[in-house]
């Protein structure tokens, strides 16, 4: 009897031990909750952090910038952010380097209603175009234009708040919305309208295609915990590669985590875009980049001409040294 309470007592502080054990991690996003981010949830929920030894604290964030200063000034780990932010960040100093290159296009679109025709962005001429202020397509319009042969003059452009775009297309008193994100908020719009077909472009098709999402970390925790960044990554990647396997149950984890915020019919949605995203373009290993792609997005976002980024190589700006290598 003693020796049995010892036995069980003993189990009782080893599985103390062994929790306690596990390293602490805030994974800091660039926005609130939605259904993109549902791997990171999936991570979560089905222990795939905690079996490698990590307890992942998920924090929504208000934007990319600002979860990388969070993740440079050590309130956070790790960041997922698109590379725009990124580049920006490295490009002014900070010393962050992506870890996961995750998607190799960014989901940046332009959506009309079913009777405004959307195949090619020579389409927009003689529309009203809605395009954010603050949006990324905000940055590269002037070179999209160019780079599409796009007469300007023919295009009226409209700049509104974001909260206020949808609500702009659906009463028709702008044509195009130029400025939205296919794995967010096209199927919120998608389900506002029901039935009714939308047409889209995905920019990246055109000419700039941009990397998308990265997992970003601090130069330091790379230099001093490679063991950290290398657990972190495998069971990120170990949770990606279950939301592509199995969106629908991805999608149900995620709204069930979050129901208030991520309801069932949108998040399938975005769920189901971003596992399409996930499979376009180059390299097709899950997390790795390559100098092409991002040379390519620096030189998009940061022309030369601009004197940006002098003296910089693509290397200060992700690495593939903790990309788990395909199973």
């Amino acid at each position: 009897m003693f020796a049995g309470f010892l036995l069980f007592t003993g189990a009782v502080f080893a599985g103390m031990t062994s929790a306690s054990a596990a390293d602490s991690v805030s994974l800091r996003l660039n926005w609130q909750m939605k259904g993109e981010f549902a791997p990171f949830i999936v991570g979560v929920e089905k222990g795939f952090f905690r079996d490698q030894g990590l307890d992942v604290k998920v924090q929504e964030g208000s934007s990319g910038t600002q979860a990388l200063q969070a993740v440079a000034g050590g309130q956070d780990d790790f960041a997922y952010v698109p590379s725009v932010q990124l580049i920006e960040a490295v490009n002014h100093g900070m010393p962050l380097k992506a870890i996961a290159t995750v998607g190799k296009v960014d989901s940046m679109g332009m959506v009309s209603l079913s009777d405004v025709s959307l195949k090619t962005p020579k389409d927009i001429e003689g529309r009203t175009v809605e395009i954010t202020a603050t949006a990324t397509f905000s940055q590269i319009w002037s070179a999209f234009v160019r780079k599409n042969n796009i007469d300007e003059s023919k295009v009226t452009v409209v700049r509104v708040a974001p909260g206020a775009r949808f609500n702009l297309l659906l009463t028709k008193k702008v044509d195009v919305l130029a400025d939205i994100f296919m794995t967010n908020e096209y199927p919120v719009l998608q389900k506002q309208v029901g039935q009714q077909p939308l047409n889209t472009l995905v920019v990246g098709d055109w000419g700039f295609r941009l990397i998308g999402y990265t997992l970003a970390a601090p130069q330091k925790t790379i230099d001093d915990k490679p063991d950290l960044v290398k657990r972190f990554n495998a069971a990120a990647a170990k949770a990606f590669k279950f939301t592509i396997e199995h969106p629908e149950e991805a999608a149900q984890i995620a709204s069930a985590a979050y129901p208030k915020v991520l309801f069932a019919d949108t998040t399938l949605g975005q769920v189901k875009e971003l596992v399409d995203f996930l499979g376009r373009g180059e390299p097709k290993r899950l997390f790795a980049g390559s100098d092409e792609g991002w040379r390519s997005t620096i030189e998009i976002l940061t022309p030369p001409v601009a004197g940006a980024a002098p003296g910089r190589s693509v290397s200060d700006y992700y690495t593939n040294a903790f990309v788990p290598a395909d199973e």
